[in-house]
């Protein structure tokens, strides 16, 4: 006879966890996800709030105290990986329009093209780590390479998820590309697509919707089939209570809900964006596939540093979920594979591009 898996028994603890976790997961849909709906500045303010919140919990992960200037600094430094290059695009595009004659208008959605992180940024980054390490005794090598690497990873993060909710008005407007085929969302192309109430506040937050769709209900279903199935520790020197349950459970969960989304909107002539139509489905379930196990990748990653330095979460601004770094890092590690694909099949699959 086939034996089914008894549920694990689920103590007091847990239960309040649980709890407490629903509630501040309803109180962050109330407040986060209407700004994803309404996008430009109201996207733009909520993920520069979370930007400052993440900077903080890098900055206390260690437990160690930092000089002021250093403190100072990475705030800057990480600000600037992510903005200077909307900056810098729309100082020039106000130049041109000057020298032209032509009116200025400032934008967000023109320039996600692809994420451009500057590489003088990323110069001056390790260079003024490497810096302090030498002139504060106190700031170590293993201080500077930690904060290279986690300022460069919340750059790069962060742009990712602006990419998501950006893109679509790009490659419609802005690209260039023939995206006609396959692409006939209520029989609008371009800028009248793009201008329209419903692309500017639903049609295009779809991408960000997909992406957060893959990565969070990997985490939600990893916890739940865990907790209730859990028998066999995943990596217990990174994170103790994952489970290889979990993990399938959440992988399988977060792919056929993101897949089954994708899919549904590809064949209603409503694409995540021209180049995911249905003509397309294939470029769909590979995303889908990856996007939890990149979910996972991001998590583990956050989990190792947090092990290293002895802490359970970066912070407790989200009781029962920890800090924003901690539900966020697996969304931006699916933001920046999404981001990466996207940018191949647009291109071609052209490595040169």
């Amino acid at each position: 006879m086939i034996e089914h898996p008894v549920p694990n028994e689920i103590s007091e603890k847990q239960k309040k966890n649980l709890k407490s976790r629903i509630i501040v997961a309803m109180v962050l849909v109330v407040t986060c996800v209407p700004s994803f709906f309404l996008g430009g500045w109201f996207f733009f303010v909520l993920l520069a709030a979370t930007m400052v919140i993440a900077i903080h919990e890098m900055l206390h992960a260690t437990g160690k105290k930092f000089p002021l200037v250093i403190k100072i600094m990475t705030y800057v430094i990480t600000m600037a990986l992510v903005y200077w290059f909307i900056i810098k695009y729309n100082l020039s595009a106000f130049v041109e329009a000057r020298n032209n004659g032509t009116e200025y208008v400032f934008s967000l959605e023109q320039y996600f093209d692809t994420i451009d992180v500057s590489l003088i940024g990323v110069a001056t980054t390790i260079g003024f780590y490497f810096l302090m390490a030498i002139v504060f005794k106190d700031f170590s090598f293993v201080d500077a390479f930690y904060f290279i690497v986690f300022t460069i990873l919340l750059g790069i993060g962060f742009q990712a998820l602006f990419f998501c909710r950006y893109y679509p008005f790009y490659l419609i407007s802005y690209s260039g590309l023939d995206i006609s085929k396959g692409f006939s969302m209520l029989g609008m192309q371009g800028n009248e697509l793009t201008s329209s109430a419903i692309f500017k506040y639903l049609l295009s937050s779809f991408l960000l919707f997909y992406v957060l769709l893959g990565t969070m209900m990997n985490d939600i279903f990893a916890y739940f089939v865990g907790i209730l199935f859990g028998k066999h520790k995943m990596n217990p020197r990174i994170s103790p209570n994952k489970t290889w349950e979990g993990f399938f459970g959440g992988w399988f969960f977060g792919f056929i809900l993101s897949f089954a989304f994708g899919l549904i909107l590809a064949l209603c002539d409503l694409p995540l964006t021209p180049t995911l139509s249905k003509d397309y489905w294939y470029w769909i379930l590979l995303i889908s596939i990856l996007l939890p196990l990149l979910g996972d990748l991001g998590d583990l990653s956050f989990s190792m540093i947090k092990r290293h330095f002895g802490i359970k979460d970066y912070g407790n601004i989200l009781r029962g979920h920890g800090g924003v770094i901690d539900r966020i890092g697996s969304c931006m590690f699916g933001a920046i594979g999404t981001w990466i694909i996207l940018v191949f099949i647009t291109n071609g699959w052209n490595l040169l591009a």
